[in-house]
């Protein structure tokens, strides 16, 4: 049988990895979520924005070495908080076109042995709350992102799903409330009922 992949996308603090969790702990299935606390060069680029380069790179090293790991092992239900070409669209947006090509190259040296997710759940929210949840998570090097790129990052994210070869379900997130979980998951259930059976 077929594993089943779904992967979790949207903007900075949309709530991704709480989504993840939550679909995880009720289809009992496992996580992979994006570790991105030892990349030291993408807390500089978000305090300096240098450094954009050697972040990327760093970001596609760690999620080979994850990724290989994760997937050495059988997971009938994989849920993640993130697709793995979400590194092209930042790439895209931060770089110049001669380094962009380089992680291109790489990235698709690195990744092209994974699978592909079956589905992609794109959580969506307007700028302002995803400001107000940037700034109630309290991620020190997360605190100076402005409104103009994370505005960028919405449009370039929303191209990107224009040109995805994969099913986009794309909700709001203000749609995800945690206070009636049942609904929830009724609600979830059924929009994933043809990837999850």
């Amino acid at each position: 049988m077929k594993n089943k992949y779904i992967a979790i996308e949207g903007n900075i603090g949309v709530g991704k990895t709480t989504l993840a969790k939550f679909l995880a702990n009720h289809f009992n299935g496992s996580l992979l979520l994006e570790e991105f606390a030892e990349n030291k060069f993408l807390k500089l680029f978000y305090q300096t924005k240098d450094y954009a380069f050697h972040s990327e790179m760093q970001f596609l090293l760690d999620r080979s070495l994850q990724m290989n790991t994760f997937f050495d092992q059988d997971h009938p239900i994989v849920f993640s908080d993130f697709h793995i070409e979400k590194s092209l669209v930042f790439s895209k947006m931060n770089l110049s076109k001669s380094n962009y090509s380089m992680i291109e190259n790489v990235h698709q040296s690195l990744f092209q042995k994974f699978p592909k997710p079956d589905v992609l759940i794109f959580l969506d929210s307007d700028v302002h709350q995803i400001s107000k949840n940037i700034k109630s998570r309290n991620r020190d090097f997360e605190k100076d992102l402005g409104h103009d790129y994370l505005e960028s990052l919405t449009k370039n994210y929303n191209f990107w799903l224009n040109k995805s070869r994969i099913p986009v379900i794309k909700l709001g997130a203000k749609s995800i409330s945690y206070d009636n979980e049942e609904l929830l998951l009724k609600n979830l259930s059924a929009l994933l009922k043809s990837y999850l059976s």
